[in-house]
């Protein structure tokens, strides 16, 4: 053995006496119950924290790539274009709707997301409806 490696088994040994793994989410659709689609193509996986200052909405956009996020921070009010809303708050996990048009507000107070895309390299993670008119990537 290698004193790299017995280093490290000393050091998990003496100092971390436990380790935990709690499921945030396990989940096979969207928030809204729908279907799950990965990419095919070169896979790209981006995470990114996204910031969204109270009151604040974004545009309407959708996600051709399955999104999923974890709200560090605040309350987050989803709105389909449909109309249709979801709340998700300060440690939620949630899938996001794929293909489908929405925009979120922050809600007494600024939100904090860990964003997740499991993507393609030839593929957007979000896309503006504006910027797709022949509805490739956005559901109409």
């Amino acid at each position: 053995m290698a004193f790299r490696e017995i280093f490290v088994v000393f050091f998990l040994n003496t100092f971390m006496t436990s380790v935990y793994a709690d499921i945030l989410l396990e989940t096979s659709s969207t928030w809204e119950g729908g279907e799950i689609v990965y990419p095919k193509g070169e896979p790209k996986i981006t995470s990114v924290v996204l910031r969204i200052g109270e009151g604040e909405v974004t545009q309407f956009h959708c996600h051709p790539v399955p999104t999923l996020g974890y709200i560090l921070q605040g309350s987050l009010e989803v709105e389909q274009k449909s109309g249709k809303t979801a709340r998700f708050n300060q440690g939620d996990s949630v899938v996001e709707v794929m293909r489908t048009v929405h925009r979120g507000r922050a809600i007494a107070g600024p939100v904090e997301i860990v964003v997740f895309y499991v993507g393609e390299q030839s593929t957007p993670n979000t896309v503006l409806p504006e910027n797709d008119p022949e509805f490739i990537y956005c559901d109409r």
